[in-house]
């Protein structure tokens, strides 16, 4: 249900509400506080009844009341507590895939849950004494753009780019292909610096440390190129989706601005790596606009979209009786 003082619990509501009274067979699961759930969705005069709500949500204990628009640690509780419950549900085998509402890591640490978000939380729950390297991943209809490094800061980045750690981005990125519907994908990897440092002109971590971890995977037999200028490569990405299935971006904002630049009511945000899929919405929690009932569910309904056609393309499955 993410931060129940943002839009979240509303986005959820709006998406089952879809989800009821349209055709899809999936199964949905909520996992949330209850009580707001059902305020909520008495709010919002949806013709979800307490009876749906009941048999599809697990409680996760209540904890509100809980204030619009203010970062709160019993908020931040609230959504930790739902993220672990789905996460266990995925490595349970009760649940074969994870949509997530969006959280605020504020709130997330004044509960005391020290991580910079959803990405880095369900990798430590995954497999809390060795997390498992994950990436995360960000579409629409236009672009796919992985990002090498996340929620650094600027500063830090440079020295987070070696030829390992860059490779494992690059392998990451080939070896689950299929989840994003492109078994060999063909993939880009954009510079660190302007003109992908301009031949040495502009920095030379572009020549030292890129170029040299995109040499080790074609020798692996992994289809990647670059480093290509920032400036031009998502462009070009989006012109030709068939030459450029995926841009490895090498910082969170050089690949987030593109992507949100085309639209965030489309955006989703994947997260590879992972032993279960797991989708999100490309936004956050709105708290300008929350409780006031008038978000949009295009992303969350994308997310779900996603996430049932990445478990659809996993081996056969057992069916789940949610």
């Amino acid at each position: 249900m993410g931060d129940p003082s943002g839009i979240g619990p509303e986005l959820c509501i709006k998406a089952l509400r879809q989800a009821l009274v349209g055709s899809t067979k999936t199964k949905l699961k909520l996992f949330g506080d209850l009580s707001h759930l059902q305020e909520v969705n008495a709010l919002l005069g949806m013709p979800v009844t307490h009876a749906h709500l009941a048999e599809i949500t697990e409680d996760t204990g209540p904890l509100g009341p809980y204030p619009a628009g203010t970062v709160a640690p019993n908020s931040g509780e609230s959504a930790y507590r739902a993220i672990t419950g789905a996460a266990r549900a995925c490595l349970s085998g009760r649940a074969h895939a994870m949509v997530t509402a969006p959280i605020h890591k504020e709130a997330l640490n004044l509960a005391g849950y020290k991580w910079p978000g959803h990405t880095e939380l369900l990798a430590h729950l995954a497999c809390p004494g060795s997390p498992p390297p994950v990436r995360m991943l960000l579409i629409n209809h236009e672009l796919r753009v992985l990002l090498h490094t996340i929620h650094i800061p600027l500063k830090d980045v440079p020295s987070r780019i070696t030829p390992h750690d860059l490779l494992e981005t690059i392998e990451i990125a080939h070896h689950c292909g299929h989840q994003y519907g492109q078994p060999s994908p063909k993939i880009a990897v954009a510079g660190l610096n302007p003109h992908a440092s301009e031949g040495g002109n502009i920095g030379d971590e572009d020549i030292r440390v890129v170029a040299p971890a995109i040499k080790a995977a074609q020798d692996r037999g992994i289809h990647v190129t670059g480093p290509w200028p920032g400036d031009t490569i998502f462009m070009r990405a989006r012109m030709s989706p068939d030459d450029i299935h995926l841009v490895i971006a090498l910082y969170h904002d050089q690949g987030l601005i593109p992507i949100k630049y085309l639209g965030i009511d489309h955006g989703v945000n994947i997260t590879l790596g992972l032993p279960f899929v797991r989708t999100s919405v490309d936004h956050g929690t709105a708290f300008d606009i929350a409780h006031q009932w008038q978000a949009s569910p295009a992303s969350l309904l994308e997310a779900i979209d996603q996430a049932r056609a990445m478990a659809q393309a996993l081996p056969a499955q057992t069916p789940l009786s949610l």
